[in-house]
């Protein structure tokens, strides 16, 4: 009899185990990176993933630098919580994160003291990969300091994104109250569709959770589409054990925006799908066997729709 308990217990184990196995974030990570040729084809795609649980780690291109948009603001804001006085932050990172306002976010940048400050507290932070260059909005302000890697724009990578989250989630980086507020306005943003693409197919509770700030330039909004159609997301996401995950999705240049636009949302979705392990969560794979949204052709060479941006 202790041998046949002994059995059904080491069934019942090795049974266990299995359904706990998961691919590693890696796996997860190197297969999206495959999946964004087909999806999103000729755009540049970089994703970075960590597990704040566990410390597990995916990364694809996660070190290139990319255009930043908007979503380096969070840095900022962060570099403002360090040196000004939370009143005098306050009602700016609240406009800088309900409607990602430029004026407000140049002002932010004044209170840390300019471009150059806000490098010194990105090397204080030892990321390798990420500046400010120039911000002109309300006035002009250029760093005499940045290394200016993408020439005059602003730029980040996606590991440094997600260091930098993670140390914001593990209270690393600012005082329990100022980590608390900046936390709170991380959920002043979009939570779905443009502005809020991290959240447009995880599941509702999650998306209502969850802290980040997308940073978008649309085909059309500037110089030259071929360097530009920007589309990030950098945020942490809550899983259902309690525990968070901080990501970075970064997408540019690509010729079809709708492509680019869904293939963040969905890889934002099969990343939360393999941490929190729901099988059942549709991450659009209807639309995905299908190669994405249909492609827009606008007579004449003119701007293509812009995704709800």
């Amino acid at each position: 009899m202790r041998w046949m308990m002994a059995l059904v217990l080491s069934w019942v184990w090795v049974g266990a185990a299995r359904a706990s196995e998961r691919e590693s974030l890696q796996a997860v990570v190197d297969g999206l990176a495959v999946e964004a040729t087909r999806l999103a084809p000729g755009a540049d795609i970089a994703i970075a993933v960590k597990d704040l649980r566990t410390g597990e780690y995916g990364g694809s291109a996660d070190t290139v630098p990319h255009i930043s948009a908007s979503s380096a603001k969070v840095f900022w804001v962060a570099a403002a919580l360090k040196k000004a006085e939370l009143s005098k932050v306050t009602p700016l990172a609240e406009k800088v994160f309900r409607t990602s306002d430029n004026e407000a976010s140049g002002a932010v940048i004044d209170l840390v003291g300019g471009p150059d400050a806000i490098n010194d507290y990105l090397r204080s932070l030892e990321v390798k990969n990420t500046a400010l260059t120039k911000w002109n909005y309300g006035k002009p302000r250029r760093a005499t300091n940045s290394p200016q890697v993408m020439g005059n724009d602003n730029y980040f990578c996606a590991a440094d994104a997600v260091s930098f989250l993670h140390r914001l989630g593990k209270g690393e980086l600012l005082k329990p109250r100022s980590t608390a507020r900046l936390l709170a306005w991380m959920e002043l943003t979009p939570r779905e569709g443009c502005g809020g693409w991290l959240g447009t197919l995880l599941p509702p509770k999650v998306r209502a959770s969850m802290r980040h700030k997308g940073g978008w330039l649309p085909p059309g909004c500037c110089s030259d589409d071929s360097r530009y159609n920007v589309l990030n997301e950098v945020g942490l996401v809550r899983l259902p054990d309690g525990g968070h995950y901080a990501v970075a999705i970064l997408a540019a240049r690509g010729p079809e925006w709708p492509k680019q636009a869904f293939f963040v949302e969905r890889a934002s979705c099969v990343l939360y799908r393999s941490l929190a392990r729901d099988t059942t969560l549709d991450c659009g794979e209807a639309l995905a066997k299908q190669g994405g949204p249909a492609p827009v052709h606008v007579e004449d060479g003119g701007t293509p729709p812009d995704y709800d941006c």
